[in-house]
């Protein structure tokens, strides 16, 4: 048998050395998109509990009726307080890729008090695991499950 010489080795290394190399540079890449994805999908539930928060503590202290529209269609959520288009509470969020709602509904935050006029569960579906913001009767809290 002819035994490899010096030239053949070295490549046979340099190929081994690189392969190596590509796989620790591609292992955290498989994690840093699941990080980012569980952080976007974090960072979409704090959102929407801020806005709502905000908009229905709006309803409270200005006397004026805000509402929150889910629409499944657009993947968004739409914050508005009635009757004026230039507040600074009227906003949106979109929903990000793994997250979807099945409804289009509207919540309305009566003036004053912030109750809402109808009383539903909202319901979520974050990386297909079920979440409810299940409203409270007589008075605009939710739960977040």
């Amino acid at each position: 048998m002819r035994e490899l010489d010096e030239k053949g080795m070295l490549l046979v290394e340099l190929v081994l050395v690189l392969f190596i190399a590509a796989a620790l540079l591609f292992i955290p890449t498989i994690y840093t998109k699941q990080t980012k994805i569980h952080l976007e999908n974090q960072l979409f539930v704090e959102e929407l509990q801020s806005q709502l928060t905000a908009i229905q503590n709006y309803a409270v202290l200005s006397g004026e009726v805000t509402a929150m529209i889910v629409s499944s269609q657009h993947k968004s959520i739409q914050f508005r307080v009635i009757d004026d288009e230039q507040n600074e509470l009227n906003g949106v969020i979109y929903l990000p890729e793994t997250v979807t709602t099945p409804t289009y509904k509207v919540y309305h935050f009566n003036a004053y008090n912030g109750n809402l006029r109808n009383f539903d569960t909202l319901v979520f579906f974050i990386n297909n695991e079920r979440h409810t913001m299940t409203f409270q009767l007589g008075s605009g809290r939710y739960k977040w499950q």
